[in-house]
This record gives C-alpha cells, sequence and structure tokens, in this order.
C-alpha cells in the first residue's frame, strides 16, 4: 500500500513539471508573438513566479525581456492562467 502512495505521488510530481514547462514554452511562444507584433527585438522569457488572484486563480508571472533599439534592454510581464494570456504589460521604450 505504501509503494501505492509512493508510485502516485511521484506520477504526480512528474505531470506537475510537464505541466509546467509546457507552460513555459507556451509563454516563450506568445512573448516572441507579442514582441513581432510591436516591433521589437525579443531576447528572453523566464518565470518570475506564481500568485493567486481572487476569481481568477493561479497565475504564471513571466519576465520578457526585450529591445526596441538593439542596445537597450526593457523587461514587459506576461502573465498567463493555465495556457492562456491573462495579461501583458510592456513598458515605454526607446525605438
Amino acid at each position: 500500500m505504501t509503494s501505492t502512495y509512493v508510485l502516485l505521488g511521484l506520477m504526480l510530481i512528474v505531470y506537475i513539471f510537464w505541466q509546467q514547462r509546457r507552460q513555459d514554452e507556451r509563454a516563450t511562444q506568445l512573448a516572441m508573438q507579442l514582441c513581432q507584433h510591436h516591433q521589437v527585438q525579443f531576447l528572453e522569457c523566464a518565470r518570475q513566479g506564481y500568485g493567486w488572484q481572487q476569481g481568477k486563480g493561479l497565475l504564471a508571472r513571466y519576465q520578457v525581456d526585450f529591445s526596441g533599439d538593439g542596445q537597450s534592454r526593457y523587461q514587459a510581464t506576461l502573465t498567463m492562467r493555465q495556457l492562456r494570456l491573462a495579461h501583458f504589460e510592456m513598458p515605454a521604450f526607446k525605438i
């Protein structure tokens, strides 16, 4: 019986890791599309953490680095709920 719980626990950990990787890949894909839409250069996308919002549930926050002129580096915030974009905030940048 104990080995069954250990196996189920391991399967849960693997499933959560797999879902996080899927969400990370989707966030990077969305960040690239948004940078292309705003005509800026995409540099990188990294998960900042998780937060809980009443009515929306668990949200994942990502930091998106981009450049408007090829020399400066700016940071935008991308928020996702599961595999969907919840919010994208881009600061003013130099062209």
